[in-house]
C-alpha cells in the first residue's frame, strides 16, 4: 500500500488542524466504511521490534508483513510466487469498483486519489514487478505442513449399526475437512499456512455451533437452525465468523464442497441489506443460520448423529469440547 498517501498514515494529516482532520475522518467513512484512527501507522515498513508498544497499526499479526519479514524482501513483487492467493485477498480487497457498488454512485477522482487509491495494492506491487529483473525475484522457503491430529474412530460403539455408521460418516467427514486444503493453493508458504490453518479453525468452529447449538425445525430433522444471537455468542476465537463476507465466499463454498448445505435466512420483513453494519459485520437479530447435509453425506440420520456428538462433548468437556471435536474424538460416545 502507499503509506505516503494512507489516510491511516502520519503524512495526509501532517498539516491539518483538529477540525480539517475531523472532517477528514468523516469523509473516510462515508466512503469506506471505516475512519482513521487518531493515532497514525507507523508503517509496514517499520521492524516490528521498533513498533511502539502503544501503536496499533500496522497490525502486528498481519500474515503478509509477516511472510515479506520471513523472506527478507521489501515487499510482494520480489516474490517468485506473486500474486498468491494471500496478496490478492488482501491487496485487491478495496478498489474503486468495489466502493462504487457499495455507494452506488461514482466516486469523484479528488476522493479516489485521497482514500481509495493508496489501498490499491496490487496495482502497485504489478508495476513494481514489472520493473524488477529475474535475478531480483527470489523463491519463498517451503513450509513443512502443520500436522492435523485425527482421533482414529472407536472399534465399537454402544449403537446400533445404523447409527454406527453415521457416526463413522461423521468422523469422516471431520478428517476431511481437517485433511482438506479447503481451495487454497501454495499452502507450502507461510502466509498460505498460516491461512490454512485459520480457514480450518473457521470451518470447524462453523459446524460446532450449528451441531451443538442447532434446533430441529421439522419432526423429519431435515435440517438445523441457529438463531442469531447464539451463533454470534458462540464463535469462540474465530471471529471473522461474523462477517457476512467470508462466511457466505468462504465458509459456505468450502461446506458445499463437502455436502453440507448453509444458508442465512433473513426474519420475516426484515430486508438483506439491513443485516449487516455498514463495514460488513452481521447484526445479532434478524436472521437464522440453517444447515443441512444432502445425500452423499448421508441426511438425516447422519445430521443427528453430528448433533448427539456434539452436544455429547459439550457436556462432558464444557470449554475444552471444540478442540476434542476439531480432532475428530468420537470416544465421547462409548461412554
Amino acid at each position: 500500500m502507499n503509506c505516503e498517501a494512507c489516510p491511516w498514515g502520519s503524512y495526509p494529516r501532517k498539516d491539518m488542524t483538529t477540525a480539517e482532520f475531523e472532517q477528514f475522518k468523516k469523509k473516510a467513512k462515508s466512503i469506506l466504511g471505516y475512519q482513521p484512527i487518531v493515532k497514525a501507522c507507523v508503517t509496514c515498513q517499520t521492524p516490528t521490534e521498533k513498533i511502539p508498544k502503544e501503536s496499533k497499526l500496522p497490525p502486528r499479526s498481519c500474515l503478509i508483513r509477516q511472510c515479506v519479514d520471513k523472506m527478507g524482501v521489501a515487499n510482494c513483487a520480489y516474490c517468485a510466487r506473486f500474486p498468491c492467493q494471500a496478496e490478492i485477498s488482501t491487496g485487491g480487497l478495496w478498489n474503486r469498483k468495489k466502493f462504487e457498488e457499495k455507494l452506488g454512485v461514482p466516486v469523484s477522482e479528488s476522493d479516489y486519489h485521497v482514500f481509495i487509491e493508496p489501498f490499491e495494492a496490487l496495482n502497485r506491487l504489478e508495476g513494481i514487478r514489472a520493473k524488477l529483473k529475474p535475478g531480483e525475484i527470489v523463491e519463498p522457503p517451503k513450509m513443512p505442513a502443520a500436522k492435523v491430529k485425527i482421533i482414529e474412530f472407536p472399534k465399537s460403539l454402544l449403537f446400533s449399526k445404523e447409527e454406527t455408521e453415521a457416526f463413522r460418516i461423521v468422523h469422516r467427514l471431520l478428517e476431511r475437512i481437517s485433511q482438506s486444503q479447503l481451495g487454497l493453493t501454495n499452502t507450502d508458504t507461510f502466509a498460505q499456512q498460516k491461512r490454512l490453518e485459520s480457514r480450518r479453525a473457521h470451518v470447524l468452529r462453523f459446524l460446532w455451533i450449528m451441531a451443538c447449538f442447532g434446533e430441529n425445525k421439522k419432526e423429519d430433522g431435515t435440517f438445523i437452525e441457529v438463531d442469531a444471537k447464539t451463533f454470534l455468542a458462540n464463535r469462540g476465537n474465530e471471529k471473522t465468523l461474523a462477517i457476512w463476507s467470508f462466511l457466505r465466499d468462504t465458509v459456505f463454498k468450502v461446506l458445499l464442497d463437502f455436502g453440507v448445505h448453509c444458508e442465512r435466512v433473513a426474519a420475516k420483513g426484515i430486508k438483506e441489506k439491513d443485516l449487516e453494519t455498514g463495514t460488513g459485520y452481521m447484526r445479532d437479530k434478524g436472521w437464522v443460520m440453517k444447515m443441512s447435509l444432502d445425500k452423499k453425506v448421508g441426511e438425516v440420520p447422519v445430521l443427528k448423529a453430528l448433533q448427539k456428538y456434539a452436544k455429547k462433548l459439550d457436556a462432558k468437556y464444557g470449554k475444552k469440547a471444540f478442540s476434542r471435536f476439531s480432532e475428530a474424538d468420537m470416544h465421547v460416545s462409548i461412554d
